[in-house]
């Protein structure tokens, strides 16, 4: 069996089951095909009850998908999304069943097929591809290895003819040097480059239909508009029909002809993108509408008036006297010998008391080194570094305990759930940096109450387990435990990433507040709009330099360097489109000066 499939789940055949009637949605669904398209998938009222619980999770959602279209489902965390999805492909979770309406595969219901039937359909008639493209490739087996197993499987190649085969969907999928890539494994490649390995699987044997289930959510700007390029490239190219789950959206609005919104399971609105997302007739809708233009970059395309300046190209903004994070001429190195390369170049950049500062860059641009050269967890080459006017880049392992210790700088990660630990209590997660510097349980206690109401959580959250949070509590609370030994800098690394834009929106306005504390923030993302509207000043880093840096609106509005350029432009919105392929080579190619 192929690590790239579905397959890897069992799948239960559906019994038949008598159709209900359809619920009535905000505003019906418009077919977008030409009356002589037959719709390669259709979904009827369908339903998926949890049978452990004996309720229903997804209630009626109905849409046509016909060759060439995309479908666009977006809505918060446990909206239903993803269980529909599944429901499509067969591959729900223990306990869960299609429970009413039926599901259509080119016109045949898909309740009637058994498990190999399903095994056949999946690849051959409808792909997938999901958020961690790591959780479904083989870390054991070449990338390459792996779509030749699909191709072999599936379509009865020869090994030399899917190996030739494999090598040419890498190429289709604009990775470069496709041949090195095909002998290469999942731990040597990015993200971004992973994600297209796991689309080109999925098109191996050409299915007539492709879900994408927040495809993109994870990727660069730059990385997102190639792939974002390429499902539109093979729907023009194949007639391939798309559905995509995102709760980015301007992702769905640059890519989708129709668009279902769900809460709780239920589709509340339904129709045509633009008209739905520019003129949304449900609250929720509108909800949704009005948190993503809080944060996208929208609003600030359209400034408001006054007088704008623009950052000089020299990047580096010279660290003030009283600044919380003094970085000046660092350069960081890896590897040694032959293999010794800098990737960090003459940064200096500094961060005052109540300060947000947003840095952005490409994966490999030394976000993550920058952030850890700031914690003490790479030594600096060059420079120095000064937190909190001590010469931390100086210092050794046992001073370095003895700053954290003290709870001076903490560090808030992308995913809560490796940094919390999972069999602690939410109350003693946030109680043990307390402890460790010296903080009597029962005077860390009201503390702790105190911090968890700052980042708007209940007190009856203090006796659960990470994991039984949402993923927007888990990240609440990984901010409380930050700030709860009152840091003077705090580092967050891809803190809204993956978060569902409601929950995005609570953990940014938190940060927010935090100016008045006076605790100096550097915020790492690849969400330009969340660190637009976040961040004071925010610094581009290009390689290991920062080529440009100012405050935020000025960045958004007046880009200098062409790789800020590049990255604003790659970004979709809900009212443009981002800037295409030439255009971004073009970009690429511009010399700073």
């Amino acid at each position: 069996m192929s690590p790239l499939s579905p397959d890897t789940l069992t799948p239960r055949p559906e019994r038949p089951r008598p159709e209900r009637a359809r619920p009535e949605t905000a505003r019906p669904t418009d077919d977008g095909g030409s009356p002589e398209a037959a719709p390669v998938l259709a979904l009827h009222d369908v339903r998926v009850t949890d049978r452990a619980g004996d309720r229903e999770i997804v209630h009626g959602v109905t849409f046509t998908l016909t060759p060439g279209k995309a479908v666009g489902i977006v809505g918060e965390s446990g909206s239903g999304k993803t269980l529909t999805c599944r429901a499509v492909l067969g591959i729900l979770p223990p306990h869960f069943e299609v429970s009413g309406g039926r599901v259509d595969l080119m016109g045949e219901d898909t309740a009637t097929k058994t498990p190999r039937q399903w095994t056949d359909l999946r690849g051959s008639t409808i792909g997938a591809v999901f958020q961690d493209p790591a959780s479904y490739l083989n870390p054991a087996i070449t990338v390459g290895a792996q779509i030749a197993e699909v191709l072999r499987v599936k379509r009865g190649l020869s090994r030399r003819a899917a190996r030739r085969r494999a090598v040419e969907l890498l190429a289709a999928v604009r990775l470069r040097d496709p041949g090195r890539v095909h002998g290469q494994y999942v731990h040597e490649l990015s993200g971004g480059m992973l994600q297209r390995v796991l689309i080109a699987a999925a098109v191996a044997v050409e299915p007539r239909a492709l879900i994408a289930d927040e495809a993109t959510t994870a990727l660069d700007v730059t990385v997102q508009a190639e792939i974002l390029d390429l499902l539109a490239d093979l729907r023009e190219r194949t007639g391939l029909a798309l559905v995509v789950v995102s709760h980015d959206l301007a992702v769905v609005a640059h890519l989708c002809d129709e668009v279902l919104v769900m809460r709780r399971g239920e589709v509340v609105e339904q129709g045509e993108t633009r008209s739905v997302l520019h003129h949304p007739r449900h609250p929720y809708t509108r909800l949704l509408v009005a948190e993503h233009e809080q944060y996208g970059l929208d609003r600030f395309r359209h400034p408001s008036g006054g007088v704008m300046t623009t950052p000089a190209v020299k990047a580096a903004r010279e660290a003030e006297p009283g600044a919380v994070l003094e970085v000046t001429g660092l350069d960081v190195h890896h590897g040694r010998g032959r293999a010794r390369r800098r990737v960090l170049r003459d940064v200096t950049l500094g961060i005052a008391p109540g300060e947000i500062v947003g840095l952005i860059g490409e994966t490999g641009s030394g976000k993550s080194t920058l952030a850890r050269a700031v914690l003490g967890l790479v030594p600096p080459s060059a420079g120095s570094i000064r937190v909190a006017g001590e010469d931390v880049g100086a210092y050794g392992p046992r001073q370095w305990r003895a700053l954290r210790r003290r709870g001076v700088i903490q560090y808030v990660f992308q995913d809560p759930l490796r940094s919390l630990d999972p069999d602690l209590t939410i109350e003693d997660s946030l109680v043990e940096p307390l402890l460790i510097q010296g903080v009597r349980r029962k005077e860390a206690a009201p503390r702790v109450r105190s911090f968890l109401d700052r980042v708007r959580l209940t007190p009856d959250l203090l006796e659960r387990l990470p994991a039984e949070l949402s993923g927007g509590q888990r990240q609440r609370v990984a901010v409380a435990r930050a700030l709860v030994t009152g840091p003077r800098l705090v580092v967050l690394d891809e803190p809204v990433s993956a978060l569902d834009s409601a929950n995005r929106v609570q953990v940014l306005e938190i940060l927010k507040e935090l100016r008045a504390s006076g605790v100096a923030l550097l915020l790492i993302s690849h969400d330009l709009g969340s660190v637009a509207g976040t961040a004071d000043r925010v610094a581009v880093l290009h390689r290991g330099e920062l080529v440009e840096t100012g405050a935020a609106r000025d960045i958004v509005n007046h880009p200098v360097h062409p790789y800020t350029r590049l990255l604003l432009g790659s970004a979709p919105t809900l009212r443009g489109r981002p800037a295409g392929r030439a255009e971004r080579e073009a970009l690429r190619a511009l010399p700073a000066d």
